[in-house]
């Protein structure tokens, strides 16, 4: 790869023990790491002391994430510098977490991209919470994101499989009404997990029906389905 470049790294579910190799190397070595928001602060701290950290992600505060185009500037400046910069993405940078977008807006600017993949949360948080999946299982983004074309919400209301949705904490209750109108029993098995793999992790098994009113702090995840014997979900 010719010309200025950056650094694509996935953070994986969380606990900074589960990251990979290469991504802890590339940390340990970052003059800039690019984050979405601080409850990545665990990963981030991998960085070398003195390492720039910007944060592009919603604030607590309610404030508007950068788009895209933004973080591409910022990108493409800081590497054109001549600094060793890290994008650093919950889970893996391409499942629900808009690598591939930020990928493309890259190239467009001349700057290439060395991606490094990441532990997803969409099977770390079912796994580490105990809540195992079925044959089949569904990953969607639940965050109404203006740069994505809408989730079909009523297309993966699916009882054979189990559903797990990343980001989707503010859309939790709509998300579950809309999944109850296409025809999903009440009674169908959901779990909240909060932080998973981190030392605060937290679980609540409840169903579709109480799945609206089930609040967790960010970062959480959830899911929806039977587990592989199609009855309810064993605690761990």
């Amino acid at each position: 790869m010719t010309g200025p470049a950056i650094d694509l790294v996935g953070a994986g579910p969380g606990d900074p023990r589960l990251v990979t190799r290469r991504a802890a190397r590339l940390l340990a070595a970052a003059d800039v790491v690019v984050v979405d928001r601080p409850s990545l602060d665990p990963v981030a701290a991998l960085a070398r002391p003195g390492a720039e950290r910007v944060y592009v992600g919603r604030t607590s505060g309610g404030g508007r994430a950068w788009t895209t185009d933004a973080i591409a500037d910022l990108l493409a400046e800081r590497a054109r510098a001549g600094r060793a910069v890290v994008r650093l993405k919950s889970g893996d940078p391409f499942v629900c977490s808009r690598g591939a977008e930020e990928m493309a807006a890259l190239a467009e600017r001349g700057v290439g991209c060395r991606v490094t993949p990441g532990v997803t949360a969409a099977t770390a948080a079912p796994l580490a919470a105990g809540l195992p999946a079925g044959a089949r299982v569904t990953i969607a983004s639940g965050d109404r994101d203006p740069e994505a074309a809408p989730v079909p919400w009523e297309d993966l209301a699916d009882p054979a499989a189990s559903l797990v949705v990343l980001t989707g904490r503010a859309q939790q209750g709509e998300i579950a009404r809309r999944l109850l109108a296409a025809g999903l029993p009440p009674d169908t098995p959901a779990a909240v997990v909060h932080a998973a793999t981190r030392p605060d992790a937290e679980v609540v098994r409840t169903t579709l029906a109480g799945l609206g009113a089930t609040r967790l702090p960010p970062p959480a995840a959830f899911v929806v389905g039977p587990d592989p014997e199609g009855g309810e979900r064993a605690h761990p």
